[in-house]
């Protein structure tokens, strides 16, 4: 190594800490809600910007996650040149990080439409530079080690949470700033889309906000300080809680059950691990209290709106009625499931195309112009498939398995409370986002901040060995 090259190294390691690595994920979480806001504020009083027409919602969506996925990749590409410098390290989440890139470029160059993504909508499809911002944001959840920055990043969820839950919030009293690009009946049913101009993308994105902000009050004994604190992050729970339930979105409600699941089991299992007793016996009395105020917040859903009931009625309409349709089935999601299941059978090798499933239903037989064709397979585990490939999915859930099992393992037999409650915290959201996730689809203003929390709980605990023997 030159001299010039040691000289330069402790700047090009600042460059790529895991503080850098924080501030920018942070700084791109508040981003993409604030930007939102300012367009509808934009939208609603005619300002005209770049074009004689006023932006519509989501416009600068994309922008913002492309541009945040190119910054990421930038200081990413410095982290390995660092590593370079100063004794190569590589770790198992490197090498996910780098085949979840392989599949999503095989896919987008093999696809049977090159260049197309969910029908050219900017403000609905994942073209290749959303998800270089997906993996970008996993791999920098997986560099931020530091339980204080950690802490900053789960802040700053909570002041996403609440940005997106005033504005979900009025919407189930039809009060919103810009109508809502997706539904513009939305308002009229009361139902709520926060910053997200669809129902079902907000039921999912306050459903992972719900896990976490939980996750803070469950664990308040070993991360907060102040009582007043703690109970600010219960009301604010309780405050998402009843806007997922606005959102009539019935995937949030399979991510709350999976996120409860996950709670019951660990704290049964936990008992066998190292944590103190009273420790313990704190934290479940939390997740007790938490567990109540949710009932309570359901109960008066069920007295005072048709938020869930009216969902309940649709279901078994849609779903049990003998005499439904594959189309009908699911609120429609029996047809797009069937026509993923053909696709995954035709191109399951490569997938059909990156983003591209519309193309799968013209495929169909008997497809002809201007029959049904969806952009979005409303299953992640089934889209990925069909649009990327078999082997794909299995690259994505061996990175599920190993972040969530190494994690749990981690929690086990961590001796700091604080990194264990966190990564606690991580695990649960996860199994809330998987769930919920087998009724959805992947959408850039909401996966991100999923990317993020399975960065966090993948572990960076011992570099790759590439010795013999």
């Amino acid at each position: 190594m030159s001299d010039e090259l040691k000289l330069k190294v402790p700047a090009l390691a600042k460059m790529t800490s895991d503080k850098v690595y924080a501030f920018i994920v942070m700084a791109f979480m508040v981003f993409l809600p604030v930007a939102e806001i300012i367009t509808e504020i934009m939208t609603k009083n005619k300002i005209k910007v770049f074009g004689p027409r006023p932006p519509y919602p989501s416009y600068f969506q994309p922008y913002i996650v492309g541009v945040f996925g190119g910054i990421l990749a930038l200081v990413i590409i410095l982290t390995f040149i660092s590593r370079i410098v100063n004794g190569f390290k590589f770790y198992v989440a490197d090498v996910f990080f780098f085949t979840l890139l392989g599949f999503m470029l095989l896919s987008m160059f093999c696809s049977v439409n090159f260049g197309v993504f969910a029908g050219g909508s900017k403000f609905y499809c994942e073209r290749p530079e959303i998800f270089l911002c997906y993996y970008c944001l996993y791999f920098a959840g997986t560099m931020i080690e530091d339980s204080g920055l950690r802490k900053k990043l789960f802040f700053t969820y909570f002041v996403v949470a609440i940005m997106q839950g005033v504005v979900a919030f009025l919407q189930t009293y039809k009060i919103e700033i810009a109508y809502c690009l997706y539904f513009s009946n939305r308002v009229s049913s009361r139902a709520a889309y926060g910053l997200l101009q669809n129902t079902n993308f907000y039921g999912t994105l306050s459903c992972l906000l719900t896990a976490i902000l939980s996750g803070l009050f469950i664990f308040s004994s070993k991360l907060f300080k102040s009582k007043a604190l703690k109970w600010i992050t219960y009301v604010a729970a309780l405050f998402v809680f009843y806007t997922m339930i606005g959102s009539c979105a019935r995937l949030a409600w399979l991510g709350f059950a999976g996120m409860n699941a996950a709670y019951v089991i660990s704290l049964i299992i936990m008992r066998k691990s190292t944590m103190d007793k009273e420790s313990l016996k704190k934290i479940t009395i939390d997740y007790i209290i938490m567990l109540a105020g949710y009932i309570v917040i359901i109960a008066l859903a069920v007295l005072f709106t048709n938020f869930i009931t009216g969902r309940i009625k649709a279901t078994v309409n849609d779903t049990l009625n003998k005499n439904v349709s594959d189309k009908d089935f699911g609120h429609g999601r029996g047809k797009i499931w069937k026509t993923e299941i053909e696709c995954i059978k035709r191109h399951w090798v490569t997938g059909i195309g990156l983003d591209n499933l519309a193309q799968a239903f013209r495929e169909m037989p008997g497809w002809k112009r201007g029959d049904y064709v969806q952009d979005k397979g409303h299953n992640e585990y089934l889209h990925l498939a069909a649009t990327q490939g078999i082997f794909a999915l299995i690259n994505y859930l061996s990175l599920i398995i190993y972040a969530v099992s190494t994690a749990v393992k981690r929690i086990f037999k961590e001796k700091d409370d604080v990194k264990r409650c966190i990564l606690w915290i991580c695990v649960t959201s996860v199994a809330a986002y998987l769930c919920q996730a087998m009724l959805s689809s992947s959408i850039m203003n909401v996966a991100p901040y999923f990317w993020i929390i399975l960065g966090l709980t993948t572990p960076r605990t011992k570099p790759i060995s590439f010795k013999k023997g």
